[in-house]
């Protein structure tokens, strides 16, 4: 199963790149309403192929919305814009944020205590991210496209958290299809406008093949297999692999765009996985509480 997550990476690193080249042939949400048009079919088809059925609660409307706005609809036009104004690598690197911003906005909205380990690692995070932007190096590049990524990261933090509170009515895979469809036809504005300025005519045959990559790796093909990895080891062990997505995309930048890297970028790089890695692993972890046992008085006093 753990080759398993690291396919699952891998297919996430690519998408980015193999995107970031898609949308410098096509405008991004041109790109995007034709993707998610073949995409949300095929997990609908995904649902109906495991034998579940989907069943809304009127409830959940407003949750559901919010998750689709967040999750897909509003995420794609930060993320996408995003990515056509900044790098993959980048862009693969910011993503990886949106746990931190998940803890700021459960901590902010009191639904659940974070623990100051996890605080710490994700402030560590961000400290690598101001290093990545040369921020200590005398040339701070923060770019449109990293805000808008950055808004994006933020998006989808909002996504895992109203998502929480609908798993216990909604299988994860059920969520997804419902999400991905109310996300969808908040593209359609977006979409339809930049299609009619897209000259078809002058796409070529890899750019297809990037298409249909997109269509099939991201979710439909790597979704199941990383459900299964949180059922097998949980969510926190599984969730660690996704710091490979952007190693991965750096590799494939290096590779097809022939991009380099600055010193302080690696450097940003590293300290922000070390800290995600560390609120991972010591997210349980509480000064306050590791502070009293060493004050504690010992039995021998």
């Amino acid at each position: 199963m753990s080759l398993g997550l690291i396919y699952v990476a891998v297919c996430w690193g690519l998408n980015t790149v193999l995107v970031k080249v898609a949308v410098t042939a096509v405008p991004p949400m041109a790109f995007t309403l034709l993707r998610f048009a073949a995409m949300t079919p095929l997990v609908f088809a995904l649902v109906a192929a495991t034998g579940k059925r989907i069943h809304i609660h009127k409830r959940d409307i407003p949750l559901l919305v919010t998750c689709g706005a967040c999750g897909f609809g509003v995420y794609q036009y930060l993320w996408v814009i995003g990515l056509s104004h900044t790098t993959a690598f980048a862009s693969a690197l910011l993503g990886t944020t949106t746990p931190v911003w998940t803890l700021a906005i459960l901590a902010a909205t009191r639904h659940e205590r974070i623990r100051s380990g996890r605080w710490i690692g994700a402030l560590v995070a961000l400290l690598g991210i101001a290093i990545f932007e040369g921020a200590f190096a005398g040339k701070a590049q923060f770019r449109l496209g990293d805000v808008l990524t950055v808004f994006a990261a933020i998006s989808f933090g909002a996504y895992n958290v109203v998502t929480a509170r609908l798993l216990d009515r909604y299988g994860p895979l059920e969520l997804v299809a419902i999400a991905m469809a109310i996300g969808t036809i908040a593209i359609v504005p977006g979409g339809v406008i930049a299609m009619t300025h897209t000259d078809w005519s002058a796409t070529t045959p890899s750019f297809w093949g990037i298409y249909l990559y997109a269509v099939f790796f991201p979710i439909v093909l790597t979704y199941p297999v990383f459900s299964a990895g949180i059922n097998l080891f949980g969510a926190a062990h599984t969730s660690l692999f996704g710091f490979l997505v952007p190693i991965i995309a750096g590799i494939a930048s290096s590779l097809l765009f022939h991009a380099f890297f600055a010193p302080y970028e690696i450097i940003g790089t590293a300290v922000c996985l070390g800290g995600m890695v560390a609120a991972q692993l010591f997210g349980t972890m509480s000064l306050r509480s590791m502070w009293a046992a060493r004050t504690l008085p010992s039995a021998d006093t």
